[in-house]
């Protein structure tokens, strides 16, 4: 069983509430670059209390994680950790020219010597908005980008794509991969589309925030898809994601937990309608779910109104909240219902900026109480 740590860099600067997107006048160049160096520190800390693994992933327009462009921050990691495991989990592929981006993760393989890991995600609505891409193509976009970054890695010789999405004359990605077929790729299961196509495939699959027992029924398509492509996925191949808070006590976890988390960003995805939120709540509902907290200021209209949703949007499970032992058997629970191999836990994303201090004082009660029990499997 490995565990790993995501960091997700969240803005130390001043609170600045749960709209997206976010005023950039709000930000101070000395919190930006405090959040990065004692970031990074947090992920020397957390290497050194045994996680197997540091990660960082993709996002826009938000102070909760600084990161619209992860691979640099990865490459930073990588030139300060060596031989240190690295995931990007993950890239907006829809968003993203998947050449460049095939392009960048080499040259980050090559940096890392083949210890790179990265996901390949169809991104949350509002990163539609971003540079406002079609939500309704997102998941087609999404794979055939994927595809077609994996051919980058694989292909020997120049090729050319034509694709519904993509249309590429002459291909020829320099530098090569480290590894064999390039780094594994990872895909999101909390849409049943996504686990299948993960499966069909021979990608990893990733679960966030949603709980074990929901995300459960989108494992077993992934399995029975790897099946029949011919292949068995292992407990290695799945990861699930989520926020992880520790004390000395259950009452007093929960209560620094309440207290930095809030209503926090979890909840962005619960509790409102398309017609409330304008046209990120547009974007939301063509990918199966909604955005809250988020103003509407494009003045854009669909001449049609609002889409019908398609599914309830997501439900984030309780975080893994408590005491080292009251932790342990939530995660424990958490991996008999899902069989995974690795847990990519996080503590610095909240509704407000939580002190650095704090958080390397997590670091040092996973490295007693639970990195060890989770590599033994011992709960």
């Amino acid at each position: 069983m490995k565990i790993e740590f995501y960091q997700p860099l969240a803005y130390l600067g001043a609170e600045q509430g749960s709209s997206w997107p976010a005023p950039p006048s709000f930000y101070d160049p000395e919190w930006g670059r405090a959040t990065y160096d004692l970031g990074l520190d947090e992920c020397a800390a957390a290497l050194d209390a045994g996680f197997d693994g540091i990660s960082f992933a993709e996002h826009h327009y938000t102070p909760k994680q600084l990161s619209p462009n992860p691979v640099i921050i990865a490459t930073l990691a990588a030139a300060r950790f060596k031989n240190a495991n690295i995931g990007v989990f993950g890239t907006d592929l829809p968003i993203n020219n998947p050449v460049r981006v095939a392009e960048e993760y080499a040259m980050l393989d090559n940096i890392t010597g083949g210890k790179l890991r990265v996901g390949m995600l169809r991104g949350t609505p509002n990163e539609y908005l971003t540079y406002f891409d079609n939500p309704w193509e997102s998941r087609e976009k999404a794979e055939e980008g994927t595809l077609l970054l994996k051919a980058c890695w694989s292909e020997p010789e120049p090729f050319g794509w034509e694709g519904r999405y993509y249309r590429y004359r002459n291909i020829a990605v320099w530098p090569r991969v480290v590894q064999p077929g390039g780094p594994r790729i990872l895909i999101s299961g909390n849409s049943p589309d996504g686990a299948a196509f993960a499966g069909t495939n021979g990608f990893d699959i990733g679960f966030s925030y949603m709980a074990p027992a929901a995300a459960r029924p989108h494992l077993d398509l992934y399995y029975e898809a790897a099946a029949a492509a011919g292949w068995q996925p292992t407990a290695d191949n799945v990861q699930y994601r989520h926020w992880m808070w520790l004390d000395e006590t259950d009452e007093a976890a929960t209560e620094t937990n309440a207290y930095f988390a809030g209503p926090g960003i979890l909840s962005l995805f619960s509790g409102a309608t398309p017609e409330k939120m304008g046209v990120i709540g547009k974007c939301g509902a063509a990918m199966g779910g909604v955005g809250r907290g988020v103003r509407d200021t494009s003045g854009l209209a669909f001449p049609d109104g609002p889409p019908t949703m398609s599914k309830p949007p997501l439900i984030p499970a309780p975080a893994f909240v408590g005491s080292p032992d009251t932790v342990l058997a939530q995660l424990a629970d958490a991996q008999r219902t899902l069989g995974n191999g690795r847990f990519e836990l996080h503590m610095g994303l909240a509704s407000q900026p939580i002190p650095h201090e704090l958080i390397m004082q997590n670091i040092k009660l996973a490295a007693e109480y639970i990195v060890p029990v989770v590599h033994e499997e011992s709960w």
